[in-house]
C-alpha cells in the first residue's frame, strides 16, 4: 500500500490535507463522545436525585410478645428499692367468737326465738282478738331470761308499717318473770286486744280500728318476731260487747312442739 501522496502538487500540500481531514474526524468523534457522556451523566444524576428524594420504606415494627408467648423473652424482675417503705398491713376486723354459754347463764338473743299467734285468722270489728306470745329456747343448753309483762310486748301494725297498738301502752307493768329455759322449751303469754288504737302513754281519746288487714308482731328486748297477718271484717250487725280489761297477760309453760 502506497501512502505517499501522488499528484501534481507538492507532497506537503497533500500531507496538510490529510492532517486536516484527520483532525476534523477526531474532533467530530470527540464531540460525539462528549455528547454521549453528558447525556449518560445527566440521566444517571436524575435517577440518583429521585432515589435520594424518595422516602425510605419504614420497616414494620415487630410486635412485642406478651408474657408467656415467647419463651425466649423473660419478664425482668425488678428488685425492691432499698429505701422503699415496708408495705402497710391491711387492717382486718377482729372476729369475736360467740361466748361459751354455761348452763344457768342468761340467755343471749342468739339462743331465743319469739313469735306471735292469733287465735283465728280473721275477726269482726267489735271482737276481742286474743294473741299468744311465744318465746322458745333454740340453744343447746339451759339458760334463763326475763319474760315478764314489762319486757314482752305484742304490737299491731298496719300493712304500711304504722304502729296501731301495743299491750304495754295502756296497761304497763313492772312485772318480771325470770324463766329458766331448757333446750327447746317454750313460754307462752296470752293478751287480749279490745280493737282500739293506742300509743305510748295511752293518750285519749282512743280511736277504734276499722276493717282491714293487719300484722301482729311480738318483741322481747331486741328480738322481734315475723309479722303474722290477720283480718278485721265489717260486722253484719252492730252490737255492743263489754270489753275485758286489756293487756292482762296469762302465762303458761309448754314444751316445744316439732315444726
Amino acid at each position: 500500500m502506497d501512502l505517499e501522496p501522488q499528484g501534481p502538487l507538492p507532497p506537503q500540500i497533500y500531507w496538510r490535507r490529510r492532517a486536516l481531514a484527520l483532525g476534523i474526524a477526531v474532533l467530530v468523534i470527540g464531540v460525539i463522545a462528549a455528547t454521549v457522556v453528558m447525556v449518560v451523566m445527566k440521566s444517571s444524576g436524575a435517577e440518583t436525585k429521585n432515589a435520594e428524594e424518595a422516602p425510605a420504606p419504614t420497616p414494620a415494627a415487630t410486635p412485642t410478645p406478651l408474657p408467656g408467648e415467647n419463651p425466649e423473652v423473660k419478664t425482668p424482675i425488678m428488685p425492691p428499692a432499698a429505701n422503699a417503705p415496708a408495705p402497710t398491713p391491711t387492717p382486718t376486723a377482729a372476729v369475736t367468737p360467740p361466748p361459751v354459754l354455761q348452763e344457768g347463764d342468761d340467755c343471749p338473743d342468739s339462743t331465743l326465738a319469739v313469735k306471735g299467734i292469733t287465735s283465728q285468722p280473721d275477726y269482726v270489728v267489735g271482737d276481742q282478738p286474743k294473741f299468744t306470745m311465744v318465746v322458745t329456747n333454740i340453744g343447746l343448753v339451759a339458760c334463763k331470761r326475763d319474760v315478764g309483762a314489762a319486757v314482752l310486748a305484742a304490737y299491731v301494725y298496719s300493712l304500711d308499717n304504722t304502729r296501731l297498738w301495743s299491750n304495754l301502752d295502756c296497761a304497763p307493768s313492772n312485772e318480771t318473770l325470770v324463766k329458766t329455759f331448757n333446750p327447746g322449751e317454750q313460754v307462752t303469754t296470752e293478751v287480749t286486744w279490745t280493737g282500739m288504737g293506742s300509743a305510748p302513754g295511752c293518750p285519749l281519746p282512743r280511736q277504734p280500728i276499722g276493717p282491714g288487714t293487719y300484722n301482729l308482731m311480738v318483741q322481747l328486748g331486741n328480738l322481734r318476731s315475723a309479722p303474722v297477718p290477720f283480718i278485721l271484717s265489717e260486722p253484719a250487725q252492730q252490737g255492743e260487747n263489754p270489753a275485758p280489761p286489756e293487756g292482762t297477760p296469762h302465762v303458761t309453760d309448754s314444751p316445744a312442739t316439732p315444726g
